[in-house]
């Protein structure tokens, strides 16, 4: 909420990003990384790093930016590029209308936290490691794995899963999806740990946290959210340097 500091983080954000952005784990990514299980059968793969990373705008929602109007090919690429700009990342971000945006999604986030905590309680409490993870893994795949799976068969005609898979099986089928599975393990290792409360700032470092891990080589961040990175052995799965030491850091670029 106080200005002066807010504008510094944007400046420091500028300077080091130079609008280069990571797109945060969304519905698309889930979908992407379902499809290319039933792709990798016709020996073909979306590239989906190259969606994940991009310039500006384009950068922070994941997809590229288009025309509605028919220009010139270098019409098309000035405008583009634009779009893309630093300059215009900085605008965007600096309005009033997207600080007012960032306040109200802070507000809603404050208020939605206490449900979160109480979903969990009753998820988790008086429930055995093993069986929390088991009902968690199972309500996971329910939520966000079974309806794109029936959907991509009925487009592509084939199955890439069967009806009687045990358990580890499924574990093995959700490590072929770096994000998703990423997202999954952070949230798992995160609603264990019952003496430490769920905070409201929580949701966005665990979008932003899975596709660093999923598609970077390098991710450097909070310690409690690296530690339960590589508690869930995720720089082992996706080969990624998992690291809060800013001397490891360095070392690692």
């Amino acid at each position: 909420m106080d200005e002066g500091s807010r504008n510094r983080l944007l400046e420091f954000i500028f300077e080091l990003s130079q609008g280069n952005a990571i797109a945060p784990f969304r519905d698309w990514i889930i979908d992407d990384e379902v499809e290319n299980l039933f792709l990798e059968r016709l020996g073909k793969k979306i590239n989906i790093q190259s969606k994940v990373m991009r310039n500006g705008v384009s950068g922070i929602i994941g997809m590229e930016a288009s025309l509605v109007e028919d220009v010139s090919e270098e019409l098309k690429k000035e405008l583009l590029e634009k779009v893309n700009s630093l300059e215009t990342f900085k605008t965007i971000f600096s309005t009033q209308k997207s600080i007012e945006s960032a306040r109200d999604y802070s507000s809603y986030m404050e208020k939605v936290t206490p449900r979160f905590e109480e979903v969990r309680r009753k998820e988790r409490l008086q429930k055995g490691r093993e069986t929390q993870f088991e009902d968690a893994l199972k309500s996971f795949l329910r939520d966000f794995f079974s309806s794109r799976l029936i959907k991509f068969f009925l487009k592509y005609g084939f199955p890439v899963t069967r009806t009687d898979m045990n358990l580890d099986e499924l574990i093995e089928i959700l490590k072929k999806l770096p994000a998703t599975n990423t997202y999954f393990s952070l949230l798992d290792q995160r609603d264990r740990n019952l003496d430490r409360k769920i905070k409201p700032n929580d949701l966005s470092d665990l979008m932003s946290f899975t596709m660093g891990i999923a598609y970077c080589d390098v991710l450097f961040g909070e310690k409690m959210f690296v530690d339960m990175a590589k508690k869930s052995k995720l720089d082992k799965l996706y080969d990624t340097i998992i690291t809060s030491s800013l001397k490891e850091f360095k070392k690692a670029i």
